[in-house]
């Protein structure tokens, strides 16, 4: 919300007269009656078109729909966005807002639910059920109270709680990614992207306030430079362009850093610098773990009740032989035959 107030009354433009509760930095209906702002409405091109393309490699990797949420949720932000800054409408406003705190709450979901393998969270009701109550509350008090600073407090907090998770989860010397040395080398390329990712978020983040605070010399830089130069000073633009590949980033660590722990580090790779994104390598089946040793496990045990049986035959050889046999075959078959039905 820029700080800075026109000294005259605020142009209306097609879509009516400004409703929204936040005004930004840009000059209203400069260059069209369709577009309030410009430069902040079309640089959520940028974000929709990355987000999207975060989801479709989801899709295509067959990942987890958590992170194709994420994507999505963040594709929808920068649609409400787009419809905030074309408009300045209320409406519109809660478009761009409201998605912030969900998308968010997905991607702390995300990373929160760390348990071993897919379909057997730790937390099955509690944990959806706690962040699900968070965000009724947080939409509830922002439609009733109207503040912008009470939504930027609570995104500001539910944020918080995923970086601490991650921060955690690359840290802590309990964390599975240090178990060997290719689950070191994933830890190490997981904070990689994660920094480099956050580092984009905050500079977005620092231009955003400089943009609210210094607005009134910025309006005046821009005349002095004119325009097309003055695009490069609209501040909030560089916010979007910004938070959205900060965020893709920090989407695409997050990912890698959940399937690392959840499955196995050997399973996946990060294709691409600029633009990377989480490539399967190789397909989780856990249930081929458990029948492998289940069925090693007890066939071993069934060839030791074998043994016995020989040995218990070979011990009395005042029995028949058939009688012998007849015990050690059937020792050797039960044995078998439990070793693959436990398997």
């Amino acid at each position: 919300m820029s700080w800075y107030k026109d000294p005259a009354p605020l142009t209306a433009g097609y879509w009516g007269p400004i409703t929204s509760t936040l005004l930004w930095c840009e000059e209203k209906y400069k260059w069209t009656k369709y577009i309030a702002e410009p430069a902040n409405t079309l640089t959520n091109i940028f974000f929709i078109l990355l987000a999207s393309y975060g989801a479709h490699t989801v899709r295509q990797q067959r990942l987890p729909n958590r992170f194709w949420l994420c994507h999505l949720g963040i594709a929808f932000v920068g649609f409400g966005s787009f419809l905030f800054h074309m408009t300045l409408k209320y409406e519109a406003q809660l478009l761009d807002e409201l998605p912030m705190i969900y998308t968010s709450t997905i991607l702390t979901y995300a990373v929160l639910e760390t348990s071993k393998g897919h379909g057997n969270p730790r937390f099955p009701i509690l944990l959806p059920g706690v962040l699900l109550a968070m965000v009724t509350f947080i939409t509830v008090a922002y439609l009733k109270l109207g503040n912008p600073v009470f939504h930027q407090v609570a995104y500001g907090l539910i944020q918080a709680v995923s970086t601490f998770r991650v921060i955690f989860l690359l840290y802590s010397s309990r964390s599975t990614l240090t178990a060997n040395q290719a689950a070191l080398d994933r830890r190490s390329e997981i904070r990689s992207i994660y920094a480099v990712g956050a580092a984009i978020f905050l500079s977005g983040f620092g231009i955003w306030n400089i943009d609210n605070i210094f607005c009134g010399w910025l309006r005046g830089a821009r005349k002095a430079v004119g325009y097309p130069l003055a695009l490069a000073l609209e501040g909030h633009a560089w916010w979007h362009l910004l938070t959205g590949y900060g965020a893709y980033l920090l989407v695409i660590a997050c990912e890698l850093l959940v399937l690392s722990i959840k499955e196995e580090p050997e399973n996946f790779q990060i294709v691409g610098t600029i633009l990377p994104k989480v490539v399967r390598l190789k397909a989780y089946h856990p249930s081929n773990k458990v029948h492998t040793n289940g069925a090693t496990a007890n066939g071993a045990n069934g060839h030791r009740a074998n043994g016995h049986t020989n040995g218990h035959a070979n011990g009395h050889s005042k029995h028949s032989n058939g009688h012998a046999n007849g015990h050690s075959a059937n020792g050797h078959a039960n044995g078998h035959a439990n070793g693959h039905a436990n398997g």
